[in-house]
């Protein structure tokens, strides 16, 4: 049997008992005239037709229509029985809240992999394939914080964890690992191939520039652009665990769905075309942006906007990174400090205020700063190492399909 047989088992199995959960779940709501047994109904509904669909040969309009509503709606359903099974095992059995935690929480991380790897793998359509891995980014690392009583998370550092997106950052990772995995995309992370054209002093010289721009993003009290690099208070670091979680979550969370997901599917999607890198990354760095305006809930405008700029300009920069090293792990750590640092100095893990016109320039500076790396690294030897990781982060020379055997 190969690793998509098990996957397969899995996932019958783990709807089969979701949709024991929802039909138990919604007896009670029944039983206690309470007003969730409409979308109980709604969810088993859904969970069936899963079923149906792994034991049947459907039409082929009823298996897209099944392929679609399984994508948007089971993560859902998954997050709901995961948060009502785990408060209803520590509130009817009086178990410890630590120890029940820790079990559903560790099965938390693992949970989507399933549906991603066998739902999720059979979408073949490109706007598929960067509109679902968003989807999930909101909802596996959004709403359980929110539907999750905190008084029954047990120790405050779970109940961070949990608010904070850090757990379903994880669990982002793995699902996206089993999406681009069945879409015989990348690994997450390729063996870097550091034959003709790569530079080890190249390497030093990004890692360098985007340290720089850390640092003096973090630290520095400059308020113009003739200050800016000569001007620095460490007074207002302060660090505490929400803000090492918060950055935990963005730097894991954002550089899976944008570095690993949306620019592995990008580059495979423009395999065809002269300009496939240049265009993969300016797209992606622009959704990397745009996923920013998600902020304006708690946000002003302006500032947003501003924000999502400057994430345009990062995006450009991880990208780069990413495509010279192959490694979306260095990307996550440079995503995690910038964040971590900027959260710990201002205060906040959010952006208040409204931007002076001095913002605005520095913020002119700032994209130029990181349109200049990019440009450079499109240039000479540079360039060609980036060519040969794409093509192996778009599933050249890689292996798919294991198989496990067992005597």
């Amino acid at each position: 049997m190969s690793g998509t047989d098990y996957l397969r088992i899995w996932y019958r199995a783990q709807v089969s008992i979701a949709l024991f959960c929802v039909a138990v779940i919604g007896g009670w709501e029944f039983y206690h005239h309470l007003p969730f047994v409409p979308w109980m109904i709604i969810m088993a509904v859904i969970l069936v037709l899963a079923l149906v669909a792994e034991a049947y040969d459907l039409p082929r309009w009823l298996q897209a229509v099944n392929r679609w509503i399984q994508c948007l709606i089971q993560p859902i359903i998954l997050v709901v029985v995961w948060a009502i099974m785990t408060r209803e095992i520590i509130v009817r059995l009086q178990l410890p809240p630590r120890g029940v935690m820790v079990i559903t929480m560790t099965y938390y991380v693992v949970m989507f992999a399933p549906m991603a790897g066998i739902i999720g793998g059979q979408l073949q359509w490109t706007l598929a394939r960067l509109f679902y891995p968003f989807w999930w980014f909101s909802i596996v690392t959004g709403i359980v914080g929110v539907i999750y009583p905190a008084k029954f998370a047990g120790p405050h550092l779970f109940a961070l964890i949990l608010q904070t997106g850090a757990l379903g950052a994880l669990a982002l990772f793995l699902m996206m690992v089993a999406a681009m995995r069945a879409w015989h995309l990348s690994w997450p992370g390729i063996n870097p191939q550091f034959g003709r054209g790569f530079s080890w002093l190249s390497l030093a010289i990004l890692l360098g520039l985007g340290g720089i721009f850390i640092f003096i993003n973090a630290f520095s009290s400059g308020d113009s652009v003739k200050n800016i690099l000569t001007s620095y208070s460490f007074a207002n670091f302060h660090p505490n665990r929400e803000y090492l979680l918060t950055a935990f979550e963005a730097g894991v969370a954002e550089e899976t769905l944008c570095r690993f997901g949306f620019l592995g599917v990008c580059l495979y999607a423009l395999r065809n075309f002269r300009w496939q890198i240049l265009g993969a990354v300016l797209l992606t760095s622009a959704l990397f942006g745009a996923l920013h305006l998600g902020n304006l809930v708690e946000q002003p405008l302006a500032i947003t906007t501003l924000q999502t700029i400057s994430a345009f300009g990062m995006g450009l920069y991880f990208a780069v990174v990413y495509l010279y090293t192959g490694q979306l792990w260095l990307a996550m750590l440079l995503h995690f400090l910038l964040d971590w640092l900027a959260f710990s100095t201002s205060g906040s893990t959010a952006m208040m205020g409204n931007p002076t016109l001095a913002d605005w320039y520095l913020l002119a500076v700032e994209v130029l700063f990181f349109t200049g790396i990019t440009i450079w690294m499109f240039l000479g030897d540079r360039y060609q190492v980036m060519e040969r990781h794409a093509r192996r982060l778009t599933g050249e020379n890689q292996r798919f399909g294991y198989r496990l055997t067992f005597e």
